[in-house]
């Protein structure tokens, strides 16, 4: 964001700005806490405070006293509403300091952030093993490690490659850590304020109608795109890509494998991820991260799809892993299921199973309503 002027304050929206936070505050704590409700609840639980900067986007800067006093009078009305917040990042400008403050819900026995986000591209790109290192915390050893982590047949670990959908959650806690191994995933929600839901689905075009069912089978806030940077776009990698737009899913690209693509093929590579990005039927701005302003940048505008963010990624090195950390625990939920629950429960159902002891069993995709014990639904049958 420039430290020159930001776009003027929305009224709706996650993101409000604050020139300072005066002694007269402590009059209007209520006033403020309700302001951060709002916000927090635009946001699906998360907000963003910018503090010194006018509401039409004037950047003027605090004093070191300024911004200790807002800071916590900004901490002391979050807390009556059961709001968590943390510096997140702070800018020297002319006049003073800008700081951008991260305000997160507390569980208070609700459910967390939940994102789901599936994970694209060609096989033997890297998507399992970028998984597994996110969700155990565990670097590659580049033989399969992670891989093994997260894969859930033996054969799929023989030949590397993932042929089924896999689900599996990576927690963040209130203060944005990541909740990793040694907890299992039944442990990872509980203790968790955001969730990031990974749908692990296959890479190549022989199981393109498994990959296909994964993707349309969930209600997708974002899809992460994964690149293997030594091979660039080969194989299915457009046509997931191509997926990903088609079905208006924003997108952020992961390359992996920096550590061992010599420098003019990772270039190669990004140049041509690049001109895929700005073709016309795209449309899109490449972004590639270098810093956190860029991952702040790219967090807070996903949402539009306008920008497709580009992480450097490797697994077994830890290079760029930081980064897409921090971008996944600042990436602001998309879909708005509070708003859907009013509406009459309907569900896709997309796999059935038969417990012994119990019956039928199905699972599916719920697009909108709640169902709870006892109720009874209509069962309706469609030929395709």
């Amino acid at each position: 964001m420039s430290t020159r002027r930001y776009p003027p304050e929305d009224e709706s929206g996650n993101i409000e700005y604050k020139l300072t936070l005066s002694e007269s505050y402590e009059d209007k704590l209520e006033k403020l806490s309700t302001q951060i409700k709002y916000r927090v609840n635009e946001g699906g639980g998360e907000a963003l405070f910018v503090l010194g900067v006018s509401d039409d986007g004037e950047v003027v800067g605090l004093s070191e006293e300024e911004y200790r006093r807002s800071f916590e009078l900004l901490k002391k009305a979050a807390e009556k509403v059961n709001v968590k917040i943390g510096e997140l990042r702070t800018e020297k400008v002319n006049h003073g300091i800008v700081a951008q403050i991260l305000l997160r819900r507390t569980r208070e026995g609700d459910y967390p952030i939940c994102l789901t986000i599936p994970v694209l591209g060609n096989a033997d790109s890297g998507k399992s093993t970028t998984i597994g290192v996110l969700v155990t915390g565990e670097l590659d050893d580049g033989n399969g490690k992670a891989m093994k982590m997260v894969a859930r047949y033996l054969h799929e670990i023989k030949m590397r490659r993932t042929s089924s959908i896999a689900h599996r959650l990576l927690g963040f806690d209130v203060d944005g850590k990541p909740v990793n191994s040694p907890l299992n995933e039944a442990e990872v929600y509980l203790k968790s304020f955001k969730i990031i839901s990974f749908v692990d689905l296959a890479g190549h075009e022989k199981y393109l109608r498994t990959t296909l069912k994964g993707v349309m089978g969930h209600e997708a806030d974002y899809s992460m795109i994964v690149i293997a940077a030594n091979s660039g776009l080969v194989g299915t990698t457009k046509e997931h890509f191509g997926l990903a737009v088609a079905l208006k899913i924003p997108i952020f690209i992961v390359v992996t494998k920096t550590d061992i693509a010599p420098r003019e093929i990772l270039e190669e590579t990004l140049e041509s991820i690049k001109r895929l990005i700005k073709m016309p039927s795209v449309d899109k701005i490449p972004l590639i991260i270098k810093g956190m302003d860029d991952v702040i940048v790219a967090a807070v505008n996903m949402p539009s799809g306008r920008i497709i963010p580009i992480f450097l990624i490797s697994n077994t090195t830890g290079d760029g892993l930081v980064l897409l950390r921090n971008f996944l625990n600042l990436l602001p939920p998309r879909v708005r299921w509070n708003e859907q629950l009013n509406e009459p429960f309907k569900m896709y159902i997309d796999e059935k199973f038969n417990v012994t002891g119990v019956g039928t069993v199905v699972s599916g995709l719920i697009i909108g309503g709640s169902v709870k014990n006892g109720d009874e639904l209509q069962l309706s049958l469609i030929h395709i």
